[in-house]
């Protein structure tokens, strides 16, 4: 597979990091890997995702009960009172 890069010097930055991140001097081993790796970022944002909704849904959830512990509390309160 032939890679070819147009106006090098426009992306000369982020080729350089990309072999930095990669740890290799091969631009076209470093694009590969460099997606490779966008990918695997890519389904670990996903992964992160999902739980953060889970527990944003469970801290609703809580806050909730709690809300619902506090007025409970209020009211027995006031009623013995």
């Amino acid at each position: 597979m032939a890679i070819t890069i147009r106006d090098i010097d426009q992306h000369y930055y982020m080729i350089e990091a990309l072999k930095s991140l990669t740890k290799t001097n091969v631009t076209t081993k470093a694009l590969i890997n460099g997606g490779y790796l966008a990918v695997e970022i890519g389904e670990q944002l996903e992964q992160e995702t999902i739980r953060r909704l889970k527990a944003e849904k469970e801290l609703a959830e809580l806050k909730e009960k709690v809300t619902i512990f506090i007025k409970s509390k209020e009211a027995l309160i006031k009623s013995i009172g």
